[in-house]
Formats: C-alpha cells, structure tokens, sequence
C-alpha cells in the first residue's frame, strides 16, 4: 500500500538518502573506471567531465572514448554512441510510464531532462519504489535520487582522471561488475515475478548464445529471456483465470 502522507521535500530528500548507499557508489566507482579509459584514450578534463554529463549510458561513453582512441571520424563516432546508448530507449519509455509523465502538465523541455537523467540504476529504483508510493510521490523521489546519482557520477569522473595513477588495473576490472551486480540483485528480489523469470531465463541462455554469437549474446539472451518470461507469465495467468 503506498504511503500517502510524505510532502514533496520529504520524498527528494528520501531519494536523495536512498543515493547515497550500494547505488551511488556503485555508480560513481563505474564512472571513475570510466575516467581511466578515457584519460589513457587522450581526452583531457574537460572532455571527459563534458562526456559524463551528456551522454551519461557507460555503453556510449566507451564507445566514444575507444573510437576517439583510434582516430575515428566525428560521423562515425556519433552514430556508433547513438546506436550504443540505443538500448535505453526502451528504458527511458518504461521510466516515463512508471512516473505517469504523460499525465503530467510538465512542459516537454523538462520531460527530457527528467529523462536525461534517468540511469538504469535510477530505473530499477523507481521500479522498486512504485509500490511504495504513489505517482505523484514518485516524481520527487526520483528527482532527489536520479540527481544524487548524478552528483556521484561526476564525482567518480573527476576522482578517476586526477587518482588514475593511484586505482590498480585489477581495481578497474572489479569496479565495471559493481552497478549490474547491484541491479540484478533489485531484480531478484523484485515483487513481479516476471522480472525475476526473465532475469533467470535470460542469465542462463547469455553463456550458451555467447558460444555462438559473440558479443550480441546478451542482447539475443536478454530478447529471448524476456519473451519467453513474458509467454509463461501470460499462460499462467490464463490458466488461473480459467
């Protein structure tokens, strides 16, 4: 049952506390890995801070930083975090339906912005908070929570351009498994049961599709996982109702 008697304060602060836990840090850690690779690419500071801050999807700023590495074209290099950050579309449609942004008088300027910041650690979170509170709480939870997630994200990017010669390699190989580890455990222990199927579905099929497809294995694993997740959800459903 959602709790209804929170004002708007209380609920950014909340998400704001929420941040800074296993979620900040895990983030701002994946950041600071982030940071190495990018300075070791040749960007400066200010490239770095700007790529963080604007991309902000991992996928793409890797993308950037090795083709950027390599001498790639500018045309090139957009397309490639385009189709990189590509896969959070799909997150970004669910996020804005879990905080009912279409129902809200919210010019489409803000809409974006609210959306920018959308990371997928801030998605599993509202994800999980929604039975907690209601709509309309859930919108200043997760502006408090998606902008402290933010903060230590760019705090990771500095940390990891001016400490680079201070993280060990083997630190940075750790740190990149930190935020997933912390999603699939939201996952697990989500209430739907077809989230948690389809992360079993799915995590089971990834190392077989590996053998064969390379790295689209967690993209095909992940499709299929969540088809089938979703097929057996509905016939158990069906079953039930008859």
């Amino acid at each position: 049952m959602p709790d209804t008697s929170m004002a708007r304060d209380q609920l950014i602060r909340r998400g704001a506390v929420d941040a800074v836990n296993i979620p900040g840090f895990a983030l701002g850690s994946t950041m600071t890995g982030f940071a190495v690779i990018a300075k070791e690419a040749g960007f400066d500071f200010w490239m770095i801070v700007a790529t963080t801050a604007s991309v902000w999807g991992l996928p793409g700023q890797v993308a950037f930083a090795s083709l950027y590495a390599t001498g790639a074209s500018l045309m090139l290099i957009f397309v490639a975090v385009a189709l990189a950050n590509m896969r959070m579309m799909l997150m970004v449609v669910s996020g804005a339906d879990i905080l009912h942004l279409r129902e809200r008088n919210l010019p489409l300027w803000r809409r974006v912005l609210m959306m920018h910041f959308l990371a997928i650690t801030s998605w599993v979170q509202i994800g999980f908070m929604q039975t907690r509170y209601s709509p309309d709480q859930l919108v200043p939870y997760y502006t408090g929570f998606s902008l402290m997630i933010f903060v230590f994200g760019m705090s990771g990017t500095v940390a990891g351009f001016f400490f680079d010669d201070l993280i060990p390699p083997e630190f940075l190989r750790i740190i990149v498994f930190i935020t997933p580890i912390y999603i699939l455990m939201l996952v697990i222990n989500s209430r739907q049961t077809i989230n948690r199927l389809a992360v079993v579905i799915g995590g089971s099929l990834c190392p077989f599709f590996y053998l064969g497809l390379g790295s689209w294995s967690v993209l095909a694993a992940g499709l299929i996982g969540g088809s089938m997740a979703m097929g057996l959800f509905t016939y158990h459903q069906r079953r039930n109702a008859n």
